[in-house]
């Protein structure tokens, strides 16, 4: 199950939780072994052996949660935990000692075999609560969480420098693979002017996304694709701009693929944070501006 984009609010039927900075993943555990997949369907168990005590859950069980690796002061470490998804699995065990994940799990889909996806938030959680509470799975935590008081979460939650909070709403059913505004996160937004370089062409009509540029350390950089943002309306206004442009090559360097437009189309673009390499993280189009502001 996904969530939407939202703004912070208060609300008696909603739980509101940390949102955690990590990989998410779905655990099963059928028979006293360990399955582990993320959005890529990709098998994660062998890369956590850490996790292997996971196994001795009741025979049947699936499990939502989110893997983090913490710093010294108890904030995730987003760089580590990328690092230990796309580390190879014959160094897990060394990866495992150097940096330990804990399984943030926030949802219970199936217990002993029975579907928890029709009921309502409020009754998954509670048996999440007690099925942790027996088991004590090793490097496994449940994701605390407030009702009605998302502001105040979400105040703590930019004060601590950490990613934001996902607003749930607790009569909601579990729907994989949906995106709906039954959860709903909130984010810290950075945000900078950026010079549109190109975009990645999406057939003969249109694009995906745009390919942009902004200062880093005093150079003008690419900084990576945005696509989330620009809506069908935004696409359509944009579209003859920049087929108005095109050019063969990008005005700076970049080792992503596109097609290139000549410089004067900038953008506003929202951030969580910058990589050590400038790019940006988590993107969004903010709109279009003018040359010169």
């Amino acid at each position: 199950m996904l969530a939407r984009i939202g703004e912070v609010f208060d609300a008696d039927d909603h739980l509101f939780e940390i949102k955690w900075d990590g990989v998410r993943a779905i655990s099963y555990v059928e028979d006293g072994e360990l399955r582990m997949h993320g959005r890529r369907r990709r098998d994660l168990a062998t890369r956590y052996p850490e996790l292997r005590d996971l196994r001795r859950l009741p025979s049947a069980t699936v499990l939502d949660g989110e893997l983090v690796v913490l710093q010294s002061d108890g904030r995730p470490d987003f760089r580590a935990v990328v690092g230990r998804e796309n580390g190879s699995a014959r160094r897990a065990v060394a990866a495992a000692q150097a940096q330990p994940v804990v399984y943030v799990v926030f949802d219970l889909l199936y217990e002993a075999g029975e579907s928890l996806l029709d009921r309502p938030l409020r009754e998954r959680r509670a048996a999440l609560e007690r099925l942790v509470a027996a088991a004590r799975p090793p490097r496994t935590v449940l994701s605390e969480g407030v009702v009605g008081r998302g502001r105040d979460l979400f105040a703590a939650a930019c004060e601590r420098g950490l990613e934001g909070i996902v607003a749930k709403r607790l009569a909601s059913p579990y729907r994989p693979g949906e995106r709906t505004d039954a959860w709903q996160k909130v984010k810290p937004q950075q945000a900078v002017h950026c010079l549109i370089l190109g975009y990645e062409p999406d057939g003969e009509h249109g694009f995906k996304s745009l390919i942009v540029a902004s200062d880093f350390d005093g150079t003008l950089q690419c900084v990576g694709k945005v696509g989330s943002g620009l809506d069908q309306a935004a696409k359509l206004a944009l579209w003859p701009q920049l087929c108005a442009r095109r050019t063969e090559r990008p005005l700076i360097a970049t080792e992503l693929t596109g097609a290139w437009v000549q410089p004067g189309l900038f953008c506003r673009v929202g951030f969580l944070e910058r990589t050590h390499g400038g790019a940006l993280r988590a993107p969004v189009f903010l709109g279009m501006v003018a040359a010169g502001n």
